[in-house]
């Protein structure tokens, strides 16, 4: 999942909560208020009923010759009720209280305050109510409200969230894009520092600059020590190797000397085989390579296969190339794709099986053409396959020489085409190269 995705839901996520908490604590809120209120107003009420009977008698209020009095307003919402008490051990303090009353047959909730007064040496009981109902109906409305505002507030944050992260992490893709993604190596590096206001984009910019920096220069001599030291021990191998073979020439030598020249004969052959390659993977990394051919191939493998034929039989391998479609490659170095595919069958023909085979097929796979070279061989462990292009790597001990190079110039060859090479292995069943070419430069 992606960061700024993932900062948005996080931002969505807590908004939710404390709109969620708000709603959750808003009906509780509302009903405390409201009670402030209706108690505040009954207090009052109760001091201006007292007032009254204090100044006129209960004359002015009570109507009923039981001394009693009782009434409420025509929406039931509002009552009085004065009640005489039988003695004092029903006088009780100033209460108020929820409950619920029947007025003319309906039961309805009211907040009621209940408080005892004495008048004309009689002790009474002065109850006045005020609904409450509608504060149930508020606190309902209130959570529906609330619900849906969160809904609403989520889902427009999502939006604004993805919007406003994606451009405040412009910056940072802007780097991941143009400077690490689009760049195959440390020389074709971008070091143009990225437009951004954040201190902490910037840092990062510039120090990834400065360690690409580093790492150029380290790359460039590396390459340049790799060239110049080929080129320099190419000269002596080859008077070597000329002296050696004019020694063999001489009839007084005597056949154990001959062994011991022929054997460094060998070593040097080995030596320059090496140099040659990494000559090659060094001019290939500085692109001294042109690519400005178109190659058929289909017409290339078929070539391959045809020249493998002597190889094969050395391990009594069977070559098979299945159905190959018509392909083009343009933008293209015939030489070194030719490389490419002889050092793959190379290698299957090397790590393969007495009596084994090697197949040769190609299609057509999202959009992309894809050669597939498979052998019947001894496999590469599954934990060794991320490391077989590197240089002089050899995880198989076998007879045959081997430098660790013909997969690294592969690898190389591969990177300056644009080609991408999947590799599929089980140990004492065989491998598959599966060379995927880029979708632009055919036709």
């Amino acid at each position: 999942m992606k960061l700024q995705l993932k900062l948005a839901i996080y931002n969505a996520l807590s908004k939710a909560l404390v709109l969620l908490a708000f709603g959750a604590l808003m009906p509780f809120l509302v009903e405390r208020v409201v009670y402030n209120h209706i108690d505040h107003r009954l207090k009052a009420r109760t001091a201006k009923v007292l007032r009254i009977i204090e100044k006129g008698g209960l004359n002015d209020i009570v109507r009923e010759s039981d001394c009693t009095f009782e009434s409420y307003n025509i929406l039931k919402e509002e009552f009085i009720l004065i009640e005489p008490l039988s003695g004092m051990k029903d006088i009780k303090p100033t209460v108020i209280a929820n409950e619920q009353w029947e007025i003319d047959g309906e039961k309805l909730n009211h907040r009621i305050i209940r408080q005892p007064f004495i008048y004309d040496n009689q002790i009474y009981s002065l109850q006045i109510g005020e609904g409450i109902d509608s504060l149930d109906k508020l606190k309902a409305t209130i959570t529906k409200v609330a619900l849906w505002a969160t809904i609403i507030t989520v889902l427009i944050s999502i939006f604004v969230d993805i919007g406003y992260v994606q451009l405040l992490l412009r910056p940072l893709n802007n780097i991941v894009e143009n400077k690490l993604k689009g760049t195959k190596d440390p020389v074709h590096f971008n070091d143009e520092p990225v437009k951004t206001s954040t201190t902490e984009f910037k840092s990062l910019d510039e120090s990834l600059t400065a360690l690409m920096k580093r790492i150029k220069d380290a790359f460039l001599n590396e390459k340049e020590f790799i060239t110049n030291v080929s080129h320099e021990l190419q000269t002596p191998i080859s008077i070597l190797k000329s002296r050696f073979e004019n020694m063999l020439m001489d009839d007084n030598i005597s056949d154990e000397v001959a062994d011991k020249i022929e054997d460094s004969i060998r070593k040097l052959n080995r030596m320059s085989k090496v140099i040659r390659s990494l000559l090659m993977i060094s001019r290939i990394d500085n692109e001294q390579f042109l690519r400005n051919e178109s190659v058929n191939i289909k017409s290339l493998l078929e070539e391959i296969a045809e020249e493998m034929q002597e190889r094969l039989s050395s391990k009594n391998l069977k070559l098979y190339v299945h159905h190959l479609d018509e392909f083009t490659f343009h933008k293209a170095n015939k030489d070194l794709l030719y490389t490419l595919f002889n050092n793959i069958i190379n290698n299957a023909i090397k790590y393969n099986v007495e009596n084994g085979k090697i197949e040769i097929g190609s299609s057509f796979r999202n959009n992309k053409y894809v050669v597939d070279i498979r052998d019947s061989g001894v496999g590469i462990a599954k934990e060794n396959i991320p490391y077989i292009f590197d240089r002089f790597k050899k995880f198989k001990k076998t007879t045959e020489s081997s430098y660790g190079l013909g997969l690294a110039i592969v690898k190389t060859i591969s990177d300056y085409h644009r080609i991408n090479i999947h590799v599929t292995s089980e140990e004492n069943k065989g491998t598959t190269f599966s060379i995927e070419f880029p979708d632009e430069y055919h036709s």
